[in-house]
């Protein structure tokens, strides 16, 4: 099993883990970001309407750019990134187990941020019946089909709901 020392564990690559990687490097501190994708960015990847930096950054952007900054940012620094690598377990001693592609990792951290973003709520909490039921996607599942793999779920919707995600869905599948 490898072993790895860190200042600060950050478990999440998205705009927050992104955030507290760079802030924890600027005060001195060896930071370590352990993030399940492939890729960092999180959640901001499959938003690509505006509405993102005008605080931080001061101009508006979509999401992917939003976390491009961060990315650029970062690679200015020597944070380290594991890809591709979920954590299985932590322990109280600040000890993270995450497995990846080269196997079983140990990290031993002084600090350990959690910033594992956001996620939908399951068909289950919605009150969609059903074990599989065809052709029956959330909001955000369908945003990744679109925005992310070039994939359009279907020709005609019925979008439920009223929320930011709905709209925004429902607006980027009438092209």
């Amino acid at each position: 099993m490898k072993q790895v020392e860190t200042d600060v564990a950050i478990i999440g690559g998205g705009p927050a883990g992104l955030a507290a990687a760079i802030e924890a490097n600027k005060a001195g501190c060896k930071v370590l970001i352990i993030e399940r994708d492939d890729g960092l960015g999180g959640i901001l990847q499959q938003c690509i309407h505006p509405g993102f930096g005008l605080h931080e950054f001061k101009e508006e952007l979509a999401g992917p750019e939003y976390a491009q900054r961060y990315i650029d940012m970062l690679a200015e620094t020597k944070i380290d990134v594991m890809l591709g690598t979920m954590v299985l377990d932590m322990t109280p001693k600040k000890e993270i187990f995450a497995i990846n592609e080269n196997g079983v990792v140990k990290v031993q951290a002084k600090s350990v941020v959690l910033a594992m973003g956001c996620r939908e709520r399951t068909r289950g909490a919605i009150k969609i019946p059903g074990y599989r039921p065809t052709g029956v996607y959330t909001a955000g599942t369908a945003q990744r089909f679109v925005n992310i793999e070039g994939f359009m779920p279907g020709t005609r919707y019925v979008i439920l709901g009223s929320g930011d995600i709905g709209m925004i869905m429902a607006r980027r599948l009438t092209w």
